[in-house]
């Protein structure tokens, strides 16, 4: 998650916006983490049925915690799980994205 806050703040005036999603943990447990983890960028905190559905079958997620690109026109840039910082992968998805 640390790393994912220091995506969001080299990146965001690049027009990068990362965004939390998490659908398997409470929401007041999740909260308290994202506030002890000083996380900045935004978080869609829903563990009902119907955001399960969207992220299992939509987005074919099989696990959590699973990271998403999503470019501009609402597709799928790039998922993988885990990130370091100085990922290689950080780079070609920001080239991919026309993101210097």
């Amino acid at each position: 998650m640390v790393h994912l806050q220091e995506m969001h703040e080299d990146y965001e005036e690049d027009g990068l916006v990362v965004l939390g999603f998490n659908c398997a943990d409470d929401k007041k447990i999740a909260e308290e983490l994202l506030r002890a983890s000083e996380v900045t960028y935004p978080n869609v905190l829903d563990a009902s049925k119907a955001a399960r559905k969207v992220y299992f079958d939509g987005y074919r997620g099989s696990g959590v915690p699973l990271n998403y690109v999503i470019d501009r026109k609402g597709r799928v840039a790039a998922a993988f799980y885990g990130y370091r910082k100085h990922d290689k992968r950080l780079g070609r998805i920001l080239d991919k994205l026309g993101i210097k």
